[in-house]
């Protein structure tokens, strides 16, 4: 059994990590070059680190990504 949790990282923190705006995000999202966020709840999306940790090195492409589809 693994024991790593692989936590949601809200909009905040995420921003942080990156450096980038919320406007910048949302740009890079639609055009396919950032992970989506994922509903967490009602009111509340975020970003699984791990996924983040991808983005980060660069090892994977955003375009062919189909959450939510």
């Amino acid at each position: 059994m693994n024991s790593e949790l692989d936590p949601f990282l809200d909009r905040a923190v995420v921003r942080e990590l990156t450096t980038l705006s919320f406007p910048t995000i949302n740009r890079m999202q639609r055009a396919g070059r950032f992970p989506k966020f994922e509903q967490i709840s009602a009111g509340r999306v975020g970003l699984r680190k791990s996924v983040l940790v991808q983005f980060l090195a660069g090892k994977r492409d955003w375009e062919s990504q189909s959450i939510g589809s």
